[in-house]
């Protein structure tokens, strides 16, 4: 996978290395449990999979996991954090798979066209690919662009990318509305990004809201798409 911007690997490793416990990232702790209820299938192989963290979820329900992350930096902290988790360099697979799992991973890969195609021929007859990419194209600004996004996507968008390679769409829903407006004033108003950092603090009024809430309804917008996708056939 080819990232834009120079920094966006080591952004990204030094924010999970920062984390004693997945917990302490309430926004990715919640999602990665939302999204491991969706998976079905026995097979799983997560592409970006980072530090294994979501692969180790879904190992514990007793699913058979391997990761592909393509930046040495992280899996190294895959190999620290989650041992038991095979995790390679390539999407290069012996038996197709029931599931692939990308979880905002997508818009860091310029030929994303290329990426789903490649996804297609790994997943099994009736195989399904679980998603998450940001929303909005309209966005994309300075966060983006130092965490290595090439884009962010509107439903329509993700849609015709995914159903143009012989995908059928099963499920989209919009997460993080919460996180909406915050983002929408800093970026276009105050031209400035986000800051995480406050993800590390494991704030407990924001655990309970993402689980209860975000998890729960879907409010018709917010910061990412969560979608499932089936291979035809």
């Amino acid at each position: 996978m080819t990232h834009q911007g120079v920094n966006a690997e080591e952004h990204l490793v030094e924010h999970y290395s920062a984390l004693e416990n997945l917990k302490y990232d309430f926004r990715n702790y919640n999602l990665f449990n939302l999204v491991s209820r969706l998976v079905k299938g026995e097979s799983v192989v997560d592409i970006g999979c980072g530090p294994a963290s979501f692969l180790s979820i879904l190992k514990a329900r007793g699913k058979s996991v391997a990761g592909v992350e393509p930046a040495r930096g992280m899996r190294e902290l895959a190999e620290k954090l989650n041992p038991e988790i095979p995790v390679s360099l390539d999407l290069n697979l012996n038996e197709k798979v029931d599931t692939v799992t990308m979880l905002d991973v997508l818009e860091h890969i310029e030929d994303d066209s290329g990426q789903v195609k490649k996804i297609y021929s790994v997943l099994k007859s009736g195989g399904e690919f679980i998603f998450v990419v940001p929303a909005n194209p309209f966005l994309h600004g300075l966060r983006d662009r130092q965490m290595g996004h090439y884009r962010r996507y509107s439903k329509k968008q993700i849609s015709r990318l995914l159903t143009a390679n012989g995908f059928k769409i099963k499920h989209l829903r919009f997460w993080n509305a919460l996180g909406f407006f915050p983002y929408l004033i800093s970026e276009k108003i105050l031209r400035k990004p986000l800051e995480s950092n406050f993800r590390h603090k494991g704030s407990r009024a924001l655990d309970l809201w993402f689980r209860w809430v975000e998890n729960n309804f879907d409010f018709g917008f917010g910061l990412s798409i969560i979608g499932i996708a089936k291979k035809n056939g």
